[in-house]
Formats: structure tokens, sequence, C-alpha cells
């Protein structure tokens, strides 16, 4: 049995994070006083760079990697001390970097692109706990953590499916393990995500919470 207990980060798509983000991640680390914090991926957006149809109203790259710049540090103070999983968003300047050709020495380490503390480290994924951490990329809709699970064969918790979140339990006559979607902390106004406007399903706001490696809370961001 592990003996921590994890606030689990999930994506922030920074800088179109929601404006309360920050003082709710506060408020819930206070409440449930955490030893180790875990960000499951997309803590910055990179909406400039993407291969999609983007919203041309929006920051330009330079000025998008600024104001991301400037909430992260306001988080590293936060959080000094967190595992981070690589995610699709995240890793967009590498996309961009590969296609136009760049070899790997010419490219900056997430820690540096980020300007983070080394005491911020990068995972394809993170295990404490026997639970595994994940982006959650490439999978969607409402069973992706399960579907995790069941090819980890491990609980597990994920972010990046936007619109779900909650935990589930399961138990054989060997284990028991869960699997969590942790949502987001997006400011669902921006024209960031503006693509979501034509579903009905919307994004489902708040963090997770994981103790010892048994148990798992999703805490709902109060709107």
């Amino acid at each position: 049995m592990g003996k921590h207990r994890v606030l689990v980060i999930p994506d922030l798509h920074a800088p179109y994070h929601h404006p309360d983000a920050l003082d709710f991640l506060s408020d819930v680390a206070k409440e449930y006083r955490p030893d180790r914090i875990v960000c499951l991926g997309d803590e910055v957006d990179f909406h400039a760079l993407s291969f999609h149809e983007h919203e041309t109203d929006l920051y330009s790259a330079g000025h998008e990697y600024d104001a991301a710049l400037d909430f992260l540090k306001k988080l590293y103070k936060l959080f000094p001390n967190v595992d981070c999983c690589i995610s699709n968003h995240t890793a967009r300047p590498y996309r961009v970097a590969k296609k136009a050709g760049l070899p790997s020495r010419m490219v900056l380490d997430y820690s540096r692109l980020l300007e983070a503390p080394r005491t911020w480290r990068w995972h394809d994924r993170f295990v404490l706990d026997n639970v595994v951490y994940e982006h959650g990329d490439p999978g969607s809709g409402r069973n992706a953590a399960y579907k995790a699970m069941t090819e980890n064969r491990m609980s597990t918790v994920i972010g990046h499916v936007h619109g779900w979140a909650g935990v589930q339990y399961s138990k054989s006559p060997f284990n028991q393990t869960f699997w969590m979607n942790c949502g987001c902390l997006i400011d669902i106004e921006s024209l960031a995500f503006a693509y979501g406007n034509k579903y009905r399903n919307k994004a489902t706001l708040g963090c997770g919470i994981v103790i010892e490696g048994v148990s798992a809370y999703f805490v709902r961001m109060p709107t």
C-alpha cells in the first residue's frame, strides 16, 4: 500500500486557463494537504502552433508564449515540486520543429522551454503507489480512463478528455483498481475552445485527489 496523498492537476491550457484555477488549486491543497503533486499535462495550450484551423483573433505565438510563462511562474511558486505528464498540446513546439526538420539538439527540453524549476520533471507517464498517471491522449470519450486502466492493468488517472470527470472502481478476487478522469481547468469562454460550442457536452472543471494509491476523488470546481 502506498503512503502518499497526491493532488492531481488536470489540463490548464495556459494562458487560456480558468481565471480562478490557481485559487481553486490552492484551496484544495490546503484542505487535503498533499505531499505529492502530479500534473496531467496540457499545462500550456500553444494554440498558435496548432496544425488545425485556429482562431486568428487570439494571441500570436510569441504573445501566447509570454502570457503562458507568466501564469506558469505563479504555478511554480504555488507548487514547486511536480511530476508532469508529456501531452499533446505542450508537445506542439516539438511537432512544429520536427516538421521543419530541426535536429533535436537545436530544440529546448521541456524544463528550459517552460522556464521551470529543476524540481518540475516531465514523463511519458508516471507511476506512484501502483497508480499510473498519464495525459490520456489519444483516448477520447467517457470511457477513456477505463480503457487506459484496462490496457495498463493498473489503477489509472488521466486528463485530456475535458468533458468527463469522475472515479469508478472495480474489484476482483485478487485486487481492486480504479480509473479517474480529472476533467480540466480551462476558461470555457475563451476563443481557444470555440470549437466546443457545437457540442452539448461541456468542459467539467475540477481536479483529483488520490490517497495512498487506493482511494480517489474528483473535486469539482465551484462555478
